[in-house]
């Protein structure tokens, strides 16, 4: 069966009027022009039409017309029926001999429950069903919802850093009016000191940890290069950690254990039992362990492992960044000696973060030349990036609280996501997450391609790890987890944080249904 035009362009009217019922009665030269449909046909449409109460009228200077009742009470068959359309799929009719109701054709039945069917389908869909968000529309809700001035951009990549949060800011100004170095006596010294000593105090209350433990570094890469820098006989790590991590381990001079991770990319507590339960370490060692994958969001058992490790003597270092503001941590609880923090991940300025040392611990100083930070890294304090980070942690802190709302979001997201494009893999589904991240891959895409495509639609999103100069790559995280090439370089990462908002979220769907089903698209 095919549709005459008036069946089709009846409907297509229609759905135009229910879709902007907002805007009261609408001219059909409006809707001419919107829908590419001819006026002088439009017109002789809505005669039958409003004759059989689905429109009204309005005269005057905002004369048009307007639906008579609610999208959701006209249906697609009262439409098709207004304008005479017919729907059935067979020839049979009363005067065609070679089928009667007394002799009916062989394929009369068939035809006749397929036309009452499609009657009846037809019935069960109304205008609503067609317009933005409907069951059946050409243009989902969020691609309505995504509408949005030009130039306007969507920052969807908070794993790479997330925005300097206002707090931060202020903070920031605040400190470079201070004009003493916090390593002097006098007046002005303390009060640098007091800031320094302020912030110290903010990230503290943020991980759980003393103010005594904060130790502050350039950033993260300087605090986890500072752990793996230490005279260790033995270094146990896995595949999936940061490159901070990784190169210098791969440099240093100690034995490196790598630990195997599942198809989720976790590092299992009965793997790093057997590794340390069959070996004799000569002397001091260390096991690495991330606390949340910046390229997955997978969550490891820190905790678990680190009771484990120290038990037999192993000293244990987290990298945290990614997790610190998106989910509680104890540093107490967690058990480790060390762990590494960066302000720009949580909303603080970039350059500036902390490596967090158990008191009692001593490590050999990366940085000598000063004083500073009780002796243990030299140079003279970055008293405005400190402050910024102090009050990023604060902030940080407070909004863990919308931790959960953050989760749902992204689970709504993953949701959209497959029914937009049925083939596309999550990354880690399975496991323990950040309630932030998505990393995903669509067969025969590209990440390099898709975050092109992306950037020149306005959304900002990574392919894997930001710190690798503006490369984009296969994975080693992925390629470590065994998901084979296709995958490690076909995976982009989308990371949600505070400010973000559904319609975000919508700006990305829609430029994701157009670009997914792009057949320009190459692997």
């Amino acid at each position: 069966m095919e549709l005459t035009t008036k069946g089709r362009y009846a409907v297509m009217a229609m759905a135009d009027l229910a879709g902007h019922a907002d805007e009261g009665a609408i001219a059909l030269s409006v809707v001419a022009e919107r829908q590419s449909l001819p006026l002088a046909y439009l017109e002789q449409l809505f005669v039958p039409l409003r004759r059989a109460g689905l429109v009204e009228s309005a005269r005057g200077r905002s004369g048009g017309y307007r639906l008579s009742k609610r999208a959701a009470e006209i249906s697609i068959a009262a439409v098709m029926d207004a304008v005479e359309e017919d729907t059935r799929f067979t020839r049979c009719s009363h005067n065609d001999p070679r089928c009667s109701a007394a002799t009916p054709c062989v394929t009369h039945w068939l035809w006749s429950a397929l036309s009452e069917s499609t009657g009846q389908f037809l019935a069960s869909v109304n205008l609503a069903d067609v317009i933005a968000g409907g069951r059946y529309s050409s243009r989902p809700a969020f691609a309505a919802a995504a509408a949005r001035p030009a130039g306007m951009r969507t920052y969807l990549d908070y794993n790479a850093t997330a925005p300097l949060r206002p707090e931060a800011k202020v903070a920031m100004i605040a400190a470079l009016d201070v004009v003493g170095n916090a390593s002097s006596v006098h007046a002005e010294g303390r009060r640098a000191r007091a800031v320094v000593e302020g912030a110290r105090e903010s990230v503290a209350r943020l991980i759980g940890a003393k103010p005594s433990e904060i130790v502050f570094t350039s950033g993260a890469t300087e605090a986890n290069n500072w752990v793996m820098a230490q005279p260790w006989t033995s270094i146990l790590t896995s595949g999936v950690e940061h490159d901070s991590v990784l190169a210098p381990v791969r440099s240093s001079r100690s034995e490196i254990i790598m630990l195997p991770v599942d198809r989720n990319g976790v590092v299992s507590a009965k793997d790093v039992s057997e590794q340390v339960s069959s070996r004799s370490f000569a002397g001091p060692s260390l096991l690495a362990l991330q606390l949340a994958n910046n390229e997955t969001g997978v969550v490891q058992p820190v905790a678990e492992i680190a009771e484990l490790a120290r038990s037999h003597g192993l000293s244990v270092h987290t990298d945290a960044v990614q997790a610190a503001g998106r989910m509680a941590i104890d540093f107490a609880a967690l058990g480790v000696d060390t762990l590494a923090l960066s302000a720009h991940k949580l909303g603080g300025p970039k350059g500036i973060g902390a490596l967090v040392i158990r008191d009692h611990i001593d490590l050999v100083p990366l940085l000598r030349g000063g004083g500073q930070e009780r002796r243990r890294r030299a140079g003279t304090e970055n008293v405005a990036a400190i402050a910024g980070f102090g009050a990023a942690a604060e902030a940080a802190l407070r909004d863990l609280q919308a931790a959960a709302a953050i989760s749902a979001l992204r689970d709504e997201f993953e949701a959209d996501l497959k029914r937009i494009s049925p083939d596309v893999a999550i990354i880690s589904e399975g496991a323990t997450r950040l309630g932030n991240t998505t990393a995903l891959a669509l067969p025969g895409k590209l990440a390099e391609t898709l975050v092109i495509r992306l950037d020149l639609a306005g959304i900002a999103v990574s392919a894997g790890s930001a710190c690798s100069s503006g490369k984009v790559g296969a994975s080693h995280v992925l390629e470590a987890m065994g998901l084979g090439h296709d995958i490690a370089a076909g995976t982009i990462r989308i990371s949600l944080g505070p400010t973000t908002t559904k319609d975000d979220i919508a700006a990305f769907l829609a430029a994701w249904t157009t670009i997914a089903g792009a057949s320009a698209l190459a692997a």
